[in-house]
């Protein structure tokens, strides 16, 4: 008979009874589902139990696990009751020392047998020195007074045939002592990651105690779950624009990636791999709202005004603008293309998307591991490939370059969330930019670099300052700009053009538009007051001419801030 059984953590610091038995059986991550802050996750335990009542001791889980997340479940061939389950933190220091001496005693030798190694080296290169010298002394005579000594041809075949047999083995020596030192520091590399894996401030790890009481003698498989904080996933994206010559539909595919990255104190390796988009760790409920009240302000006592300094009068705020898209840029990067006899794509595995709720869910295909260091793994969850509108946008006051901008609508079925894009245009990468939280069916932009093909100059055609009135005077200050824009292009381009004139809250200043100025298409842009924007398509080789410009006027003595 199976019988499924689950078990809800009692957190508890008090002692539980003795028991016939404690057993402590393997265990392995098995799933783990990653939130962008924090993860559950799921360790995968086999047991052998005998009929009494005995303790499970779960080893090994971090120190940080939250102990109320612990859930246990599982089923096994027969009854099987769980009377508690109980959590303890034990300390890890001698058994991590002990390993880490171990080790580190290795490590110490392997260094000792390099440096004799060194020494042997050297002794054999003055041996091989020596051998030299007195080869040297047979042929050439010490001193001017001594006459040189006659060889013959076989005593000179075997005095070469001696120092190269001799010089040969010490060559073979040094070799052979090069290679083990090789050899000596892979192994020291070796030894030293392990050592760091075994971090001396990892002093403690929790236990959960599973206090069973089974009928008779039964086999299970128990999962038990448990929440961390030491974890995290980010979405990034690629982002690839075929533009082509122009003719056929620009299409942008978007891939959609995850950094997954955790320091929990275990290693996941070969895990079912879930991301979330959930949010466990932030707030749950709308914060409460208090009551305001305006109350009578009392004026301070006369004494209490004495010394006290007066505020500084508060300057005009200068007007500032956002550029509707960040100029990118980045070296030209064209990957080669692979000479095959039937070259096929490379496809990449895609996560399963599966929206449940108000959160989407990304089961990341195959298993994957995710070690302790902190180190980001990589993942590809989907991609999609989507139509773009192309549109030319330029901020002549701010940079004449026009920069290539696509918007699409986000296709699939969950939230899209905020990331870092790398930005590719007809293969060639060209920066990188930023997408915001998106839900199926937005719109969201992306600037795809500068397009050098659109032309785009700002000229101040006018520039007047001074006094105007009759029988009242009144300063003022008038300002016009001709831009002109050029599609190079050998096809049609759409153009958005942004520029602004200012805007005042001061009943006493007024500001009006320059006669002749070219009606936007837009104004107050994005909610912006006084941004205007101009939209229209550019036939190839055609140009277009945009005019704009201001008129300021403020009562004589009035002092007013103008920046342009």
């Amino acid at each position: 008979m199976r019988m499924m059984f689950a078990a809800t953590l009692l957190a508890s610091t008090c002692c539980t009874a003795a028991f016939a038995a404690e057993f402590t059986p393997a265990s392995k991550v098995d799933a783990v589902t990653v939130f962008p802050q924090g993860a559950d996750v799921v360790r995968e335990v086999m047991v052998d139990i005998p009929a009494g009542e005995h303790s499970l001791i779960l080893a090994d889980l971090p120190q940080t696990v939250d102990p109320q997340s612990i859930r246990v479940e599982g089923v096994s061939s027969g009854d099987l009751l769980i009377g508690s389950v109980d959590t303890r933190n034990k300390f890890q220091g001698e058994g991590d020392d002990a390993k880490r001496k171990a080790l580190e005693t290795e490590i110490q030798d392997l260094q000792f047998e390099r440096q004799a190694l060194d020494q042997t080296m050297s002794d054999l290169n003055q041996q091989r020195q020596i051998l030299l010298n007195l080869a040297d002394k047979s042929l050439v005579p010490p001193t001017t007074t001594e006459t040189v000594k006659t060889i013959d041809a076989a005593q000179l075949g075997s005095l070469v045939d001696l120092v190269g047999q001799k010089l040969a083995a010490l060559s073979k020596e040094v070799l052979a002592s090069q290679k083990r030192q090789r050899a000596i520091d892979e192994r020291i590399n070796d030894l030293s990651a392990q050592l760091n894996e075994l971090s001396p401030s990892e002093d403690y790890r929790t236990e959960v105690v599973l206090n069973v009481e089974p009928k008779e003698a039964v086999k299970g498989a128990l999962r038990v779950s448990y929440r961390v904080q030491e974890a995290s996933w980010s979405p990034f994206y690629d982002a690839r624009l075929a533009i082509g010559d122009g003719k056929a539909k620009p299409a942008l595919e978007l891939a959609q990636r995850a950094d997954v990255s955790q320091s929990t104190g275990e290693n996941w390796n070969n895990v079912t791999l879930v991301l979330s988009t959930a949010r466990p760790g932030g707030a749950t409920a709308a914060p409460d709202m208090n009551e305001w009240e305006i109350s009578k302000l009392e004026p301070a006592p006369a004494e209490a005004m004495v010394g006290a300094a007066s505020p500084a009068p508060l300057a005009e705020a200068e007007m500032k603008m956002d550029m509707d898209d960040a100029a990118v840029g980045g070296a030209a990067n064209r990957t080669r293309k692979l000479e095959l006899a039937k070259p096929k794509k490379i496809a990449q595995r895609q996560a399963v998307v599966e929206t449940v709720g108000f959160q989407a869910t990304y089961a990341i295909a195959g298993r994957v591991s995710v070690d302790n260091a902190g180190q980001s793994k990589k993942v590809r969850i989907t991609s999609a490939t989507v139509d773009a509108a192309l549109t030319a946008v330029a901020v002549p006051r701010v940079d004449t370059t026009a920069y290539l901008t696509a918007a699409f609508k986000v296709a699939g079925s969950g939230p899209q969330l905020p990331g870092v894009v790398n930005l590719y245009r007809d293969g060639v990468y060209v920066g990188q930019g930023g997408l915001p939280l998106l839900n199926p069916g937005e719109e969201g932009k992306l600037g795809f670099g500068a397009d050098d093909l659109i032309k785009v100059t700002r000229a101040e055609v006018k520039r007047v300052t001074g006094e105007e009135g009759l029988l009242t005077s009144s300063n003022m200050d008038e300002r016009a700009w001709d831009i002109t824009v050029k599609n190079l292009h050998d096809f049609a381009m759409p153009v958005r053009v942004i520029d602004r004139v200012p805007f005042t809250a001061s009943k006493d200043i007024e500001i009006e538009e320059v006669a002749g100025m070219t009606p936007p298409s837009s104004r107050d842009l994005d909610k912006k007051r006084g941004v205007l924007a101009w939209d229209f398509t550019l036939e190839p080789q055609a140009e277009n001419a945009l005019k704009t410009g201001y008129k300021i006027s403020w009562p004589e003595g009035m002092q007013v801030s103008v920046v342009e």
